[in-house]
């Protein structure tokens, strides 16, 4: 998906004073799992909020199963959600 892009620090990315748009679809999947539900006012439903689920005793499955609801949430083709807690987390999806 092309989408205005955000930098490291989540703020818009300028470069020669206009905006840098590109391939965002990484960048949507990062936003999605740190947005906690409520945060977007259009959305409220939308969200992952690993952070809260980090600092919960959680099944591994169940935050697989959150993240891939979300990411079909928001019109992804969901190929594959897997990782632990304490390993990285690999998400392959793409919009269709």
């Amino acid at each position: 998906m092309l989408d205005v892009l955000l930098d490291t620090d989540f703020d818009l990315k300028i470069t020669g004073g206009d905006f840098v748009s590109g391939e965002s679809t990484r960048q949507h999947q990062q936003l999605l799992l740190l947005i906690e539900k409520g945060e977007l006012r259009e959305f409220p439903t939308r969200g992952v909020g690993a952070q809260s689920w980090l600092l919960d005793d959680i099944y591994v499955g169940d935050f697989n199963a959150a993240v891939k609801r979300e990411l079909e949430a928001d019109g992804m083709k969901v190929l594959r959600v897997s990782g632990s807690q304490l390993g990285k987390l690999t998400i392959e999806a793409y919009y269709q």
